[in-house]
């Protein structure tokens, strides 16, 4: 399977945008995709990946295999953005909670204006503008839009443009076990800081053992200061969690597509090792 690099999906989203924006003139609208309104940039990749029905996510939602949509769940989505998984899951499963959580006042804004457009779903929205660490230290800014019209600020290889966050720091925990219920399903898409997201729900994620899904990021972890090899042995050997591929087929070899991927990231599914045969038939 052909994959592209993340800079070079950045370069093809720069070329849609400018299209889009010279034939189109407003750059900025709201849109209806799947039932759900948002209000979109065509300037922010994020926003142009909705408006085009282009997603990185897409296969999360083959997790109503595993979870009925008839019933109540606690779905928790790290690293949220503008809403563009928080939003759908609402929509999916009509019965459950969902935690959304982002920690930029940025994206956070706009995950509040997409929020308040779709007031169907919005009594079953937690919004949480936090960042999720096991670190009390204080992290200042993060990499939450993917500016097109700029050049400053970029991150050198996934070219995300710094947004200041709230300046609030939680673990995962401490902000789950405010809701008081069992946790169904976790989301993470954090950019580098996988391992402290991981670390900081150690508990609660033994506790529950939810199913995972999160975007696996190599090429981002040394600057973080940990290693892939440091991350796997975490979720395998402390979370006692297995790999899935998007197909909930066991995955052997991360550590080999971890030295394959250079510069661009794969999303995996982690399942708890007591819960596996659930995945079997499906």
């Amino acid at each position: 399977m052909f994959y592209l690099s993340t800079k070079s999906k950045i370069y093809i989203a720069n070329i849609l945008s400018k299209i889009l924006i010279f034939f189109l003139s407003e750059k900025k609208r709201v849109i209806l995709r799947n039932n759900i309104k948002y209000e979109i940039d065509l300037n922010e990749a994020i926003d142009l990946g909705i408006f085009l029905g282009v997603k990185n996510e897409d296969k999360l939602y083959k997790i109503q295999n595993f979870l009925s949509s008839k019933k109540k769940h606690v779905l928790v989505d790290i690293g949220s953005n503008v809403g563009s998984v928080t939003l759908p899951l609402a929509k999916l499963f009509n019965l459950s909670t969902i935690i959304s959580i982002e920690p930029t006042n940025f994206a956070f804004y706009k995950l509040k204006k997409n929020l308040k457009l779709n007031p169907d779903l919005e009594k079953r929205v937690k919004l949480f503008n936090i960042f999720i660490s096991d670190k009390k230290k204080k992290v200042n800014y993060v990499h939450s839009s993917w500016d097109l019209k700029t050049k400053e600020n970029k991150h050198k290889i996934h070219l995300g443009t710094l947004k200041k966050t709230s300046n609030k720091t939680q673990s995962l925990s401490q902000v789950l076990n405010k809701v008081g219920k069992k946790i169904d399903f976790i989301k993470i898409d954090v950019d580098g800081y996988e391992i402290n997201v991981l670390k900081s729900g150690k508990k609660l994620i033994n506790k529950y053992k939810p199913l995972i899904y999160f975007e696996f990021a190599p090429y981002l972890y040394k600057e973080f200061g940990y290693s892939p090899k440091i991350l796997i042995d975490f979720i395998k050997k402390e979370l006692n969690y297995t790999f899935l591929n998007e197909n909930f087929n066991e995955v052997q070899n991360v550590n080999e597509i971890s030295e394959n991927l250079k510069d661009r990231s794969m999303n995996f599914f982690l399942a708890h090792k007591k819960n596996l045969s659930q995945f079997k038939n499906l």
